[in-house]
């Protein structure tokens, strides 16, 4: 009976141990389609054929949550996390807040080294185009072609709770109708960053 009892207990973990990796840990890719924007899929058969061979796995995966690490002094706040909902399959959008003020639409992009946003979404909200501005030149923003950008310095970028302070960041018209800019990696740099594709759920909490 003990005997049974035993190849059932263990048959019941293998069982638990080879659901677990797809469950828990499943790879999120990045791909871009043809006009630049940045795309999310939890695992590589969910990415569109055409883009497999140019999708990118990322170092985050859908796993559990862990225990928050404890705040610490940064230009970086927003410990309790900040959750973004978004429709599986599209772009990640996200509401940024420029200043505490003026509202914009970025893009959230984990492959972009710098945030990048409308000249005119900067200038609505009452940042200075010309005032210590530096000129610069990026790539990836126009199909992978280097594209000239004026650099302007913000008080502060806030998506949720999230927040950073003392930017510089890039100003550029990017063709996306239904986007001001990218999100990138100086903002997003400061945060653990969790993408649930198949649930549609991107959470931030501070490093």
């Amino acid at each position: 009976m003990i005997g049974v009892m035993h190849r059932r207990l263990v048959t019941a973990l293998f069982a638990l141990l080879a659901l677990w990796p797809s469950v828990a840990f499943a790879q999120i890719y990045r791909w871009l389609d043809e006009r630049g924007t940045p795309h999310y899929a939890e695992g590589i058969d969910n990415v569109p054929a055409r883009y497999r061979g140019t999708a990118a796995p990322l170092s985050m995966r859908n796993s559990p949550p862990s225990v928050a690490d404890t705040p610490g002094a940064s230009a970086a706040t927003g410990g309790a996390g900040s959750e973004i909902r978004f429709v599986p399959g599209k772009h990640i959008v996200v509401e940024a807040r420029i200043n505490g003020g003026a509202s914009v639409k970025l893009i959230l992009d984990t492959g972009a080294a710098g945030t990048l946003i409308s000249p005119r979404a900067l200038a609505a909200a009452g940042v200075s185009l010309t005032r210590d501005a530096r000129t610069a030149r990026t790539r990836g923003v126009a199909r992978d072609s280097e594209v000239e950008v004026q650099q302007v310095a913000v008080e502060s970028l806030q998506v949720g709770d999230a927040r950073v302070a003392n930017m510089v960041v890039s100003s550029y018209e990017m063709d996306m109708p239904d986007a001001d800019g990218l999100l990138g990696q100086d903002f997003l740099g400061n945060f653990n960053v969790s993408i649930d594709a198949g649930a549609g759920v991107v959470k931030l909490t501070k490093k």
